[in-house]
């Protein structure tokens, strides 16, 4: 298995598959894993999200990723 991601490699704002499996802690692995896959099912999604939409679903799926992302980083601050 490969080392897990440094603190700072784990924030990247574009993570792929192999990458979130490094990922150490659950719950932030948990987190990254479902807006990658928010993001592939979007792309996915031909039938109902056009070309024209896709960048700004895209675009909204990344903004609540980094909300989430700032919520974890709080939370866990406040454990520390």
């Amino acid at each position: 298995m490969k080392p897990y991601l440094t603190e700072e490699e784990q924030f990247k704002p574009i993570l792929n598959n192999e990458e979130i499996e490094r990922i150490e802690d659950y719950e932030l692995r948990q987190i990254r894993s479902k807006y990658w896959k928010k993001q592939a099912d979007a792309f996915l999604d031909e039938a109902h999200i056009s070309d024209a939409q896709y960048g700004e679903v895209m675009e909204q799926i990344r903004i609540q990723e980094q909300a989430e992302l700032e919520e974890y980083k709080r939370r866990r601050e406040k454990k520390q």
